[in-house]
């Protein structure tokens, strides 16, 4: 997969497994990028783009997820975890022991529940029968995020949702780099060389640091790219 700017000569290149850096000295030029690929607009943004894969040029809505704030991941969504509803949706449908013993509780469950309207003058029962879906919206499943634990191993926790939902998009972070250590940086590298997954970093801050399973462009502030 490509990513080409009509401002840069050099594509950048995105592959599962590794991370790509963008790094841009120039403050102007970045927040120009960021605000292009987060707006979706692709040749219609400020710095137009596009993103090609074996030759077909790819929506960028659908392709490219921008997270803007490191700190706030997008743990809702609904792409994601839709995605991993529908898995677990499969799952449950395919496993029989499991689906019966789920609907016997319920049934079980039901029955406790319609006791309590022993002493009410009508008849009462329930207008819906029980639907996997339906419960797991209904009790907010999603993913175990405390923001209490460091940050890396909210990423990692948030990269393994995007593998559990199969996400075939670009996640991009914004200066990600300024939040983590380089012993951090290290893991997730390695973490996302091992999950397939296809990340990009956008970065205003220098960084000599060459790591396994990184990918960088370089614009200094003389726009000269390496």
């Amino acid at each position: 997969m490509k990513l080409v700017f009509s401002g840069l000569e050099t594509p950048i290149d995105l592959a599962p497994g590794y991370a790509s850096t963008l790094q841009i000295a120039n403050e102007t030029l970045f927040a120009r990028i960021v605000r292009s690929l987060a707006s979706s607009a692709g040749s219609l943004a400020l710095e137009p783009y596009t993103l090609w894969d074996d030759g077909v040029e790819l929506r960028p809505s659908t392709s490219l997820m921008v997270v803007q704030n490191p700190l706030q991941l997008p743990w809702d969504d609904r792409s994601l975890m839709g995605e991993v509803v529908k898995r677990i949706e499969r799952e449950f449908l395919e496993d029989e022991d499991l689906r019966r013993g789920i609907e016997a509780m319920d049934s079980a469950l039901s029955a406790k529940l319609l006791d309590l309207g022993f002493g009410m003058n009508s008849d009462y029962g329930f207008g819906l029968e029980w639907e996997l879906k339906r419960y797991l919206k209904f009790r907010d499943f999603g993913v175990d995020m405390q923001d209490s634990k460091p940050l890396l191993d909210n990423l990692l926790n948030f990269l393994s949702l995007a593998l559990d939902a199969g996400c075939k998009q670009v996640i991009a972070f914004v200066n990600l780099k300024t939040f983590l250590t380089e012993n951090d940086l290290k893991a997730l590298f390695e973490y996302v060389f091992y999950s397939k997954l296809t990340v990009l970093l956008l970065e205003n801050k220098a960084d000599e640091v060459v790591y396994d399973y990184e990918r960088k462009l370089v614009v200094d502030l003389h726009f000269i790219e390496s």
